[in-house]
């Protein structure tokens, strides 16, 4: 009996077994079904390093990678690039060359599906090389790189700052032998305070980036004072004003440069006024703008323009005068009809507004413009038509005339339409009586 109360408990539990794998078989399908296994690659996940305070790494490793994600596919499409995070921890690791692992962390939202997604990297460890931190004092050197303009002088550069922890690795700290910061002072005239990017340099001069400043800027202060020796003086162009061709006008001067810089004596250069003269300047036979090189013309045989050059361009600009002015008594004539054919215009005179400049418009008469009718293609007939216009001299054009009137009549009268005939016409009409 003992027998077989025990074969009968194993038969139960060996069917429990049985069902228990057969339910859990059927979920499994009817999980899946509703909601499939699928997989996801996102690719250049950028690795975050996590550094070593008593090393530095100094290899380019890679520092993207592809991540792939299976699972739930409901929730792998969910998943964001932002949602995976890859560390390589550097900071147990002592100098050397390390095969380092990659930690992979995937953001799964709380609610959901409650099957496991599963994620690795593509590589999987990357190779980093470590170097031992050394961390030295180097002083610092303020380069002026642009002086203040002329005239102005500068006093030694102060800095709050005289020396600066460099730190990075062994084999690039070895490296540095200069720490510098540049000074530009090429707008500047009066005291000034700037705050200096402080960068290292090695022996050949190139600078060094792979290495840690510790301050990173400097203020670095400047005195600057105008020199005695030195002035700017205006330069003004002596133009010989009414020399120009009749009919011009003087429209615009300028020079470049508009001043110099002279040097000499202190008193001599506090005497001389704050305006340089150039020799003078004719504008005869200028009939145009034009640019002239002259000298300037210096107050003193002590004194000489700083870079050995007294020369300016003067750039001076003429323009010719404008007028208006009526001319008279202009035939109109007509071009382009059968001679078979006469013609009547009126008025047969008209008269023109010319506008220009006074050098040309000064010198036409009548004869100098030509008024036409363009009669092609026309029958006989009547017309209002606006006559064509052409000048005879200088470089004036139809643009600068008008014509009073402008429109003028012509008549083209066939042969056919003889005096006898219009003779018969009169002859029939009743004259008017008397009283």
């Amino acid at each position: 009996m003992q027998r077989l109360r025990e074969s009968d408990l194993a038969g139960n539990l060996l069917w429990l077994a049985v069902s228990l794998v057969l339910a859990t078989g059927v979920w499994y399908i009817a999980v899946t079904s509703a909601d499939p296994v699928g997989s996801r690659r996102f690719l250049r996940i950028p690795v975050q390093f996590v550094p070593s305070d008593a090393t530095v790494m100094t290899n380019n490793p890679t520092n993207q990678v592809a991540v792939i994600i299976h699972g739930p596919q409901s929730t792998v499409s969910s998943r964001r690039a932002e949602d995976i995070v890859v560390r390589a921890e550097l900071g147990a690791l002592g100098a050397g060359i390390h095969n380092v692992p990659l930690d992979v962390r995937v953001a799964v939202p709380e609610s959901g599906s409650r099957r496991r997604l599963v994620w690795h990297s593509e590589p999987s460890q990357i190779t980093v090389e470590l170097e031992p931190v050394e961390s030295v004092p180097k002083e610092i050197a303020i380069a002026v790189v642009a002086e203040p303009p002329l005239g102005f002088r500068f006093d030694e550069p102060a800095s709050d700052v005289n020396e600066v922890i460099v730190s990075g690795a062994a084999s690039v700290v070895s490296e540095i032998v200069d720490i510098r910061g540049d000074l530009n002072l090429s707008s500047s005239r009066s005291p000034v305070e700037i705050n200096l990017r402080l960068y290292a340099v090695d022996a050949d001069g190139e600078r060094v980036d792979a290495v840690k400043l510790q301050p990173q800027n400097a203020t670095v202060s400047v005195n600057i004072t105008r020199r005695d020796d030195i002035r700017q003086i205006a330069v003004r162009p002596n133009i010989l004003v009414g020399t120009q061709p009749f009919g011009y006008t003087l429209s615009a001067i300028s020079t470049e440069p508009p001043s110099l810089f002279v040097s000499g004596a202190p008193e001599q250069l506090a005497n001389i006024s704050d305006t340089l003269f150039t020799v003078p300047i004719s504008l005869e036979d200028r009939k145009s703008s034009f640019a002239i090189a002259v000298p300037v013309q210096l107050p003193g045989d002590n004194l000489f323009v700083m870079g050995g050059d007294n020369n300016v361009t003067v750039s001076i600009e003429l323009l010719p005068i404008n007028t208006s002015r009526q001319i008279d008594s202009i035939v109109v004539g007509a071009i382009g009809f059968d001679e078979t054919h006469s013609v009547a215009i009126v008025p047969q005179r008209v008269s023109a507004i010319v506008n220009g400049p006074v050098a040309q418009v000064d010198r036409l008469s009548a004869d100098d413009i030509q008024v036409l009718v363009d009669l092609n293609g026309l029958a006989a007939g009547v017309y209002d038509l606006q006559p064509d216009i052409a000048i005879n001299q200088g470089e004036l054009n139809e643009d600068n005339v008008s014509l009073l009137p402008a429109i003028v009549n012509v008549e083209i009268i066939s042969p056919d339409t003889t005096p006898a005939a219009e003779d018969a016409d009169s002859e029939n009409e009743t004259p008017a009586s008397g009283s």
